[in-house]
């Protein structure tokens, strides 16, 4: 949650940039951690991330808290400055390549605002249409 409200709108765009990770690490988990999952439906009160999933998380929304390009930026990957691990670097790669094609599916508003910013983000950087690496 943002502590500082001197910018609403920075503050919104923060807050949706960890919600879209929150989803998208939640629905690798589901996918690749189906012990842990058998675990949570059955305890009352147990968190939807397996240990993994929940450290990648809260590492990269503590990235996303302290992004001093988060007015310019459109995605991290689309960012000059790479503050992320290799290894979580890596591994949020492999979780974005799988949730992105299924978040159709889950949560298909936001998949497509994603896929609008995207295309608008190549569009604005080459001037042309450019759906290489979105669909």
């Amino acid at each position: 949650m943002c502590l500082k409200k001197t910018n609403d709108k920075l503050c919104k765009k923060r807050e949706n940039e960890k919600r879209v990770m929150f989803y998208m690490i939640n629905l690798y988990c589901k996918h690749h951690h189906k012990d842990y999952q058998k675990i949570c439906l059955k305890t009352f009160g147990s968190k939807p991330l397996c240990k993994e999933c929940e450290e990648i998380y809260n590492y990269s929304t503590d990235r996303t808290d302290k992004c001093i390009f988060i007015e310019t930026k459109t995605f991290c990957s689309a960012c000059p400055r790479q503050c992320y691990k290799i290894n979580i670097k890596n591994k949020v790669k492999q979780i974005m390549s799988f949730s992105g094609k299924i978040m159709l599916i889950y949560h298909p508003i936001i998949a497509l605002k994603h896929i609008f910013v995207m295309i608008k983000h190549n569009f604005i950087k080459n001037k042309k249409l450019d759906f290489k690496g979105i669909i």
